[in-house]
């Protein structure tokens, strides 16, 4: 009798144990597929944070070139602007400047007194006469000296013409030749030039201090030397003309005006860049004058 209640009770330890085995087997199971899920979302997970890094990445770039259009955009926006706000103050400036007495141009006859007037041994001497003869064979503006280096008065001497660089004001690299009464004031004064041509080297400025001559001398000295000159000279004549160092710009224009009556000529000759400019120097002409410019086109 106990042995078939032992038996009875074996088959229903075994029966609870498969049951409890098959139990198992499907949570060991549900873990199973739980763990593959698992590590498929990672997967998935992991190739969308790439995916949004590499995204993002591209995002960045794009703002930066974005970014960098703006600026340009920015830059040149403000460049407009500050060009309206320049060309505004010049106008006001314009309007509202007290219009100065009008200036002679120069002549032969005032060039030879400023020559007598800055004659003497000294170096300031020197170059005031330098400045006052290139003034007046090129035409050039007072500031257009500063940046001349010797090797461009060399050829000036030497070859009768001088380029400069004119990129603000007009035509780059613009190329001043010298006419017959050119050739002859560089002619007059050679031991000047030749003087020059020995102290310095051709790679330095010709406009410089006695001590230093890789540093471009200041607007403000040479423009007062050559005009301390010309009103000791202008107090000196009867007609007591007004003359600055612009009256050499008048007068090369003015002569070259009379010598060809070619305003086109004159205004490329002078490097400027409108026609209305150059016409702003030139004088109406006479009636006898329009009657020999005509016959001379018969």
């Amino acid at each position: 009798m106990e042995n078939k209640i032992q038996k009875e009770n074996n088959n229903l330890a075994l029966q609870n144990y498969e049951t409890l085995k098959g139990k198992l087997s499907k949570v060991l199971e549900n873990q199973r597929i739980s763990k593959k899920k698992q590590d498929q979302i990672l997967e998935t997970t992991q190739k969308g944070f790439i995916g949004l890094a590499l995204r993002n990445e591209e995002l960045l770039k794009s703002n930066d070139q974005l970014k960098q259009q703006l600026d340009e955009v920015l830059k040149e926006l403000n460049a407009i602007k500050q060009e309206r706000e320049e060309k505004a103050a010049r106008k006001e400036a314009r309007a509202n400047r007290k219009w100065l007495p009008k200036r002679h141009p120069m002549t032969g006859e005032i060039y030879r007194e400023l020559m007598k007037a800055a004659e003497g041994p000294t170096y300031i001497n020197l170059r005031t006469r330098m400045a006052l003869c290139i003034l007046a064979v090129t035409g050039i503006r007072i500031n257009e000296l500063l940046p001349l280096k010797v090797s461009q008065l060399e050829t000036l001497f030497k070859e009768n013409w001088i380029a400069m660089d004119r990129s603000k004001r007009g035509p780059s690299n613009h190329k001043a030749f010298l006419t017959k009464e050119g050739k002859k004031i560089i002619h007059d004064r050679q031991k000047d030039f030749q003087l020059i041509f020995l102290m310095k080297e051709p790679d330095s400025y010709f406009f410089t201090a006695e001590t230093n001559h890789y540093k471009s001398l200041d607007r403000v000295v040479i423009t007062r030397d050559v005009n301390n000159v010309m009103r000791e000279v202008s107090n000196q004549l009867p007609d007591k003309p007004n003359i600055t160092s612009h009256s050499f710009r008048i007068g090369y224009i003015t002569q070259l005006w009379k010598d060809s009556k070619d305003i086109e000529f004159v205004k490329q000759t002078i490097g400027h860049r409108k026609l209305d400019t150059t016409s702003a120097y030139v004088n109406k002409l006479s009636d006898q004058e329009r009657q020999k410019h005509i016959d001379q086109l018969k």
